[in-house]
């Protein structure tokens, strides 16, 4: 049975690249003119922080994006709510556009199987979009992912966490490798926020190195992408599709931020290859912070937490230099997209949809 895996994952990112620039740059530009993140909305808002809280706030919503469009793309509109639901569900649990990659698949391919096993009467058949489909598919598949993935997921995370515990007061290096591959293996999922909550406690003790490392860790993906692609012309490598120079563009602005998400598009057409450059970069990024003990005060926003930090030019150095590892592998393990999969895009047709009241 051929599941056409890479086909439904180009028509996911065919929606997912406006999505993403659009959100990503409100947050660029709310970083750049100062903003906060909205705690109290009776108070005092500027622009610049609606900017930054309306861009945060839609990249939050990628697990549900990506699941949605994955499920539709499979299933077709039997697909659009259950994927909706399970990218929530995904989004509450925190598993991340990884899981959403993953819901997507699942709900849009068990969609499929019960359109062919399920058999009702002539009068119940209006039922079958409407309720027995989302339904039946929703309840399946989120059981699935709460205690078959979240489970391992959550312990997972507790073996992560007493990792880094016992990591602490041994070696240097060795702390700065584990931090910076685990701050960046899953782009912003359920690994990253462990590392972020562990690093955020140490920063409160005064302890701002690991934080420093999962800072520059999580921006090696967009700026090694985007050297990669310099690389690339040097060597006169075609790596790089149309559409991925285009999402360049806008992950290195939005990776400048330490906003991972620009990147997605890219990543998701060669996942292994590029999470390998990834976990390699960052692992030689977190050990040269770690060695030239550069810390933050600040606990996020890439390069506008460099007047936080007390050794700025050694952490870019040590960015720059995990980013050009990454980069370099990359420029030998990546592979261009197919040309038919490049332009693969499904149509989203709703005009049968009918609304009565």
């Amino acid at each position: 049975m051929d599941l056409q895996i890479r086909r439904h994952i180009m028509t996911a990112i065919s929606y997912l690249i406006p999505f993403v620039c659009c959100a990503g740059m409100l947050m660029v530009a709310g970083n750049i003119f100062g903003g906060q993140f909205i705690k109290d909305f009776s108070g005092n808002i500027r622009i610049a922080d609606v900017l930054l809280q309306l861009g945060a706030d839609g990249l939050g919503l990628l697990p549900v994006f990506i699941a949605t469009f994955l499920a539709y793309s499979i299933a077709e509109r039997s697909g659009i709510v259950p994927g909706f639901l399970l990218g929530v569900i995904c989004k509450q649990y925190g598993y991340g556009f990884l899981g959403g990659l993953l819901a997507g698949f699942l709900v849009g391919y068990m969609v499929n199987w019960l359109k062919k096993v399920i058999k009702v009467p002539n009068w119940a058949e209006g039922l079958v979009p409407q309720l027995i489909l989302p339904f039946c598919s929703t309840l399946t598949i989120a059981l699935v992912m709460k205690y078959i993935v979240g489970i391992p997921i959550i312990e997972l995370q507790q073996g992560i966490n007493n990792l880094l515990t016992s990591l602490q007061g041994g070696s240097v290096i060795l702390l700065g490798i584990v931090v910076g591959i685990l701050s960046a293996v899953d782009y912003g999922g359920p690994i990253n926020k462990v590392v972020f909550v562990f690093t955020l406690n140490l920063l409160a003790e005064g302890v701002g190195t690991p934080i420093a490392a999962l800072i520059s860790a999580s921006m090696i993906a967009p700026l090694g992408l985007t050297i990669g692609y310099f690389l690339s012309i040097l060597l006169k490598r075609d790596l790089y599709s149309k559409d991925e120079v285009n999402s360049l563009k806008t992950a290195f602005l939005m990776g400048c931020c330490q906003i991972t998400e620009g990147s997605y598009p890219i990543i998701l057409n060669d996942l292994l290859r590029i999470t390998i450059c990834t976990a390699v970069g960052a692992a030689v990024n977190g050990a040269l912070v770690f060695y030239w003990d550069c810390s933050s005060k600040i606990p996020w926003g890439g390069f506008f937490t460099l007047p936080g930090q007390n050794h700025p030019e050694l952490w870019t150095l040590s960015l720059l230099i995990g980013s050009l590892v990454f980069a370099i592998l990359c420029v030998f393990l990546k592979r261009k997209p197919a040309q038919e999969a490049e332009n693969e895009e499904k149509e989203l047709d709703l005009s049968s949809l009918k609304i009565s009241g």
